[in-house]
């Protein structure tokens, strides 16, 4: 079993990229060009153990956001990770720390509504990704000119059991006013992805997909 799990961890996450894509392609051309990415992986260790696994088999130009913001060895999996994400031509966020994003020098930073609320301009040098919910954080988003937002949860998640989440026709409606291109996240799998066509809607994130 071992031996087969790299190569269908590969053939997983080929098939989310294809549906990212596939997704990137219908959205406006405008939202498609102002993208920094139509897939990315949000890390999470205690559910996603293989990640080195994960960022061998993306393609070029998908972005891996680093979370594990418990993980008591945090900063060296970021230096680690960074370094891999370099090798393999793939976008590395930091995520809610600006600090280890210079540090790790980071391909950007990616603020949780909390922190983009709190924030005061688009840090230097950096793309900028902030996860939203509502309107209001379309506003920081605005404000701050984030490249890309994601936009949750649209689907009922294992990492959230009994959490409100949006379904299609609410996320839609919302990812309509965004004021950047939007990567859809929270229980967005292969055999749901093709729901969530928008003229914003430049691809999704994932996390328990890519296990």
């Amino acid at each position: 079993m071992e031996q087969k799990r790299p190569a269908s961890i590969r053939m997983r996450a080929r098939a989310l990229a294809m549906a990212a894509k596939r997704l990137n392609a219908a959205a406006a051309p405008a939202f498609r060009r102002r993208a920094p990415m139509s897939l990315g992986f949000l890390t999470d260790h205690t559910r996603v153990t293989h990640s080195d696994v994960i960022l061998r088999a993306l393609p070029p130009g998908s972005a891996v956001i680093f979370r594990d913001y418990a993980d008591p060895k945090r900063r060296a999996r970021a230096h680690k990770m960074a370094s891999l994400c370099r090798r393999y031509g793939l976008l590395f966020y930091v995520g809610a720390d600006l600090s280890l994003a210079y540090e790790t020098r980071a391909d950007g930073l990616h603020a949780p509504s909390w922190m983009a609320h709190h924030l005061t301009q688009k840090p230097a040098s950096l793309k900028l990704s902030i996860a939203c919910h509502n309107e209001q954080d379309f506003h920081a988003a605005a404000r701050l000119q984030a490249e890309s937002v994601f936009l949750s949860p649209v689907f009922a998640t294992k990492s959230h059991p009994g959490s409100a989440y949006l379904e299609v026709d609410a996320f839609l409606r919302l990812a309509a006013k965004s004021p950047a291109p939007v990567l859809a996240l929270g229980g967005v799998s292969l055999f749901n992805a093709g729901r969530l066509k928008n003229a914003k809607v430049v691809g999704f994130g994932a996390i328990g997909a890519f296990a």
